[in-house]
């Protein structure tokens, strides 16, 4: 399952990221393999995704949420 597909509400934990370099973008924002990550909001017609990480609060876009593989809590 990957980010984009949780639920609003839904917490899971970082499995995998696809993509060397977007990896590393997600490492340096705290986004690592086993983090807890929390769906908060959903933008309206394919807007970005508001997730909570570690206390911190992420807007992603769908299309990144896309490569973040994981899995339900």
């Amino acid at each position: 399952m990957t980010l984009d597909q949780l639920k609003v509400g839904q917490t899971a934990k970082v499995v995998s990221v696809k993509h060397d370099s977007f990896s590393d973008q997600c490492g340096t924002l705290g986004i690592d393999l086993g983090a807890s990550i929390q769906v908060l909001r959903r933008a309206p017609v394919k807007g970005p995704l508001q997730v909570k990480v570690v206390g911190t609060l992420y807007a992603i876009r769908p299309t990144e949420a896309q490569l973040i593989e994981v899995d339900v809590a």
